[in-house]
């Protein structure tokens, strides 16, 4: 069997998630920053594709029932951090949108999303469906037993491999992050540190 390719996944590490000053903050978030920024500059030097989901919301969203408004679409608040942009990038819109033809042309896709399940923005299967089935994902980001966890189990139901960086994710409950983590090794995944990710991508070809 081939080896997999190595793809990063990097879930909503964005300014009102990350940062003290965010609206809807995750203690200890900022905490990531030097781990995120060692992951992309990785995935920079290695062509590693990263694929970075993002909320994008709209001031009505139905989210807001829940939490207060937060990454509110064009905001400061809803950018990504400096640290996890690569400079050739390509943003997919949370609304059928033609892709093109080469998405690995790109060294990072955005998916906007307004759901905690970034599997909810239509060209998100597309994008898989392109990027092949040999692939395995490493994922890194907030929240780990929200946004992170649906980021996981959509990408395990559709049949690939995972690995999660510990040390590049925070969370707001640790019972329900220990909770991922034990679903995560029980269905064959990996938890891993950010230190045996750059040990893979160095091996990456």
């Amino acid at each position: 069997m081939a080896a997999r390719t190595l793809t990063f996944w990097d879930v909503d590490t964005q300014v009102d998630f990350m940062l003290p000053t965010g609206k809807l903050y995750v203690p200890g978030a900022e905490k990531l920053i030097p781990n995120l920024r060692r992951l992309m500059q990785a995935a920079q030097q290695q062509r590693i594709l990263v694929i970075s989901s993002a909320d994008c919301h709209a001031e009505d969203d139905e989210e807001f029932r829940l939490y207060p408004p937060h990454c509110l679409a064009g905001t400061p608040g809803q950018q990504k951090l400096p640290e996890t942009l690569l400079p050739h990038r390509f943003t997919i819109p949370n609304r059928p949108t033609p892709l093109p033809a080469q998405l690995t042309d790109y060294q990072q896709i955005i998916l906007e999303k307004a759901h905690f399940d970034v599997f909810t923005n239509p060209n998100c299967q597309a994008l898989l469906q392109q990027l092949g089935r040999e692939r395995e994902f490493v994922l890194f980001g907030v929240v780990t037993e929200i946004c992170v966890a649906y980021a996981v189990r959509g990408l395990r139901e559709r049949g690939y491999p995972v690995r999660l960086a510990r040390d590049a994710t925070q969370g707001l409950d640790e019972a329900k992050a220990q909770s991922l983590f034990a679903e995560i090794l029980t269905a064959g995944g990996k938890l891993v540190t950010t230190e045996e990710v750059l040990r893979s991508a160095s091996e990456q070809k």
